[in-house]
């Protein structure tokens, strides 16, 4: 299962982004004398320094859709459309140029993108900055799909917003829904990301961030936290609802990241924790995964992390173990968790420095709680119902 869950290529990707978006920088100054916003209907390729409203599709653009090119602007695409026209990279375009983004705003401040959908580009809709965080910007009620490799990137971008938007059925193999590398303090609330071949959110080198409200359907994963070289700090993941994802949420690595209180329902496996360390997977409602309910670790390749805390998480009809955690993981702790009605275990607790303290395992199809000797006990353990007799082994259980 794990293997299916991590996205192939993902450094990859970030390096050919990146290279585009930072050449960017350049191409928005030469294109600086193009039509400006008084201009009543913009067209593709257009560059705006001042607000503008879009009111017209723009279909079929051949490279650019429109760059914003000054701070403290809205474009407001007033329902309509902005169409790429598939093809990646754009003809013509050189090295030194920007090429094939939808809407896109390199080293600007107080942006924003509102009312609108943005398709078939290499990336939707792009905020960059490559000297400093780009901040405050805002992409509000945007449906951006078909990209090559991300429906909303956030590149160098700190305390902006994205808000009320989708992302959704971008290109295979790379797709992603959104991505944030290098950015800090982005809320990501109340949006749908859906049917996505790669990551429905990818946090790397990004600290701080909330995701909250926002439905994740048929991602690998619904949310990636840290991939490959990258690592994902102290961001908050919290009341999301998942469904048929091949893990609702994906840490590796990262540390200090909390995953509470969302909704989790079939898919492959709904929390992982396969590299990181002091992360909190609390009050999650996990229903009907193929796969594990929570996993801490890995086997193959050997990785893992120390000193996570998974706590009062609810795990129903799982189609292995409820919660795993693998030899390579050390020092976390268990409390309060509920399995019921797995086809595996209720807990299956292979990391003889972990801790079990007051867990619960009703009606699971083997053992309650199979754990290794010399585990630590916290006391407080149950396990009735379970089809093994023994219920528990090298704990005590009432």
């Amino acid at each position: 299962m794990p293997a299916k869950i991590r996205p192939a290529g993902v450094p990859a990707t970030f390096v050919s982004v990146a290279a585009i978006l930072a050449l960017a920088v350049v191409g928005v100054v030469v294109l600086g004398g193009g039509k400006a916003a008084a201009v009543q209907q913009l067209s593709c390729g257009d560059t705006i320094t001042a607000d503008a409203t879009l009111h017209h599709n723009l279909i079929n653009c051949p490279n650019n859709g429109i760059l914003i090119g000054a701070d403290n602007i809205t474009l407001d695409l007033n329902y309509h459309r902005i169409d790429g026209d598939g093809e990646f990279p754009a003809a013509g375009c050189g090295p030194q140029d920007d090429c094939d983004l939808g809407v896109a705003s390199i080293g600007h401040d107080g942006v924003t993108v509102v009312h609108g959908s943005v398709r078939e580009f290499a990336i939707g809709v792009a905020v960059a900055s490559f000297v400093g965080n780009a901040r405050h910007n805002r992409v509000l009620d945007i449906s951006s799909s078909k990209n090559d490799f991300f429906g909303i990137g956030f590149f160098g971008v700190a305390r902006s917003v994205i808000r009320n938007s989708s992302s959704s059925r971008n290109i295979p193999p790379e797709g992603d829904g959104i991505g944030l590398f290098g950015s800090n303090h982005v809320r990501i609330v109340h949006n749908k990301i859906r049917h996505n071949p790669g990551p429905g959110i990818h946090v790397a080198d990004s600290n701080e961030n909330l995701i909250k409200r926002s439905v994740f359907s048929r991602n690998s994963p619904g949310i990636l936290l840290g991939g490959d070289r990258f690592e994902a700090d102290r961001n908050q993941i919290r009341r999301n609802r998942c469904a048929r994802n091949s893990a609702c949420v994906l840490v590796s690595p990262g540390t200090r990241n909390v995953i509470a209180r969302n909704r989790i329902s079939k898919g492959g496996d709904g929390v992982a924790i396969e590299k990181g360390h002091r992360n909190v997977v609390a009050r999650n409602d996990i229903v009907g995964p193929r796969g594990h309910g929570v996993y801490l670790a890995l086997n193959r390749p050997p990785i893992g992390g120390h000193d996570n805390l998974v706590r009062r998480n609810f795990v129903r009809r799982s189609g292995a173990d409820a919660f795993l955690v693998r030899r390579e993981d050390r020092h976390s702790r268990l409390k309060r968790n509920l399995a019921v009605g797995t086809r595996g275990d209720g807990f299956d607790v292979q990391s003889r420095s972990a801790k079990l303290t007051r867990n619960e395992a009703r009606r699971n199809r083997d053992l309650g709680i199979e754990a290794v000797r010399s585990v630590h006990d916290g006391g407080g353990n149950v396990a009735r119902h379970n089809g093994d007799l023994r219920q528990c082994t090298n704990i005590v259980c009432n």
